[in-house]
């Protein structure tokens, strides 16, 4: 086990611009953060996001705003869903099942039932009400979501926290570019909090399992989705590159608890370690 205790902070309704295939979708031009750092004027201030090298993701196409920096703190990199639709629950589907013997299950349910205790906070969609071996935090706003994590950073057990934050698909499906940066701007600081507190055998993953782009009218949009994972216990950090499917978060969950064999998709744990 490479880590004791994985948090994943899902940032739904948080793009990073067009994906390949935005125009099967209605998302030709989409780009979420891009759009937002704009209507700020280049005031948006997301020093914690930046320092973990949210800004590193494109230097291709820099966010107005969020500069890469020379030494991020996170691994980071883009995610490309993968799958032929695109609801609302899609990329929660893509990111936590995967095809068993039998049945489609779920890595959440996987490491419930090897003994690792699994706690999902988030405003519950029919998929995240199934997960009936998890302990289950019906959230309504963000605010509510860090308070849970810092109650979960304090407790001894290993295992995994999905915490899913509500608030960027709010401000994003009522078209509200100014709301959706506030929004952001708390949650840097709120995330800031966390880094400071995570213990060196933790792990963060940041990352989004759909965008939500205000300034259009297609919901959800399609966009590459950020990843960005961080551990005070690796200090010397690298692109992850632009991963082909969600499932990749999971598969890096089930590989960190010697579960591997169950992914669906491409664990990038073992970059932690180049």
């Amino acid at each position: 086990m490479a880590f004791h205790r994985i948090f994943v902070i899902d940032f739904a309704g948080l793009g990073l611009g067009e994906a390949p295939d935005a125009n099967r979708f209605q998302s030709v031009g989409t780009d979420t953060l891009g759009h937002v750092a704009v209507s700020w004027s280049g005031k948006l201030n997301l020093p914690t996001l930046q320092r973990l090298g949210l800004g590193n993701i494109r230097v291709d196409h820099p966010l107005l705003g969020i500069n890469p920096v020379a030494t991020p703190l996170g691994f980071y990199g883009r995610l490309h869903m993968a799958a032929e639709d695109n609801q609302s629950a899609t990329g929660l589907r893509e990111m936590w099942d995967y095809n068993g013997r039998t049945r489609t299950q779920s890595v959440l349910a996987t490491l419930s039932e090897a003994g690792y205790p699994v706690t999902i906070a988030a405003p519950f969609t029919s998929y995240l009400q199934t997960q009936d071996a998890a302990e289950k935090v019906q959230l309504g706003s963000n605010k509510e979501a860090f308070r849970v994590l810092n109650e979960l950073l304090y407790r001894p057990a290993s295992g995994m926290s999905l915490i899913v934050l509500p608030d960027f698909q709010f401000a994003g499906e009522h078209g509200d570019t100014t709301e959706f940066g506030e929004v952001l701007q708390h949650t840097d600081e709120a995330l800031g909090q966390i880094i400071h507190d995570m213990g060196v055998n933790d792990l963060l993953i940041v990352t989004a399992s759909e965008a939500v782009d205000p300034t259009v009218a297609v919901t959800p949009t399609r966009e590459y989705l950020p990843v960005i994972a961080y551990s005070a216990s690796r200090p010397s950090t690298h692109a992850l590159g632009i991963r082909r499917t969600l499932a990749d978060v999971g598969a890096t969950v089930l590989e960190n608890f010697g579960l591997a064999a169950y992914a669906a998709g491409h664990s990038f744990l073992n970059e932690f370690t180049q």
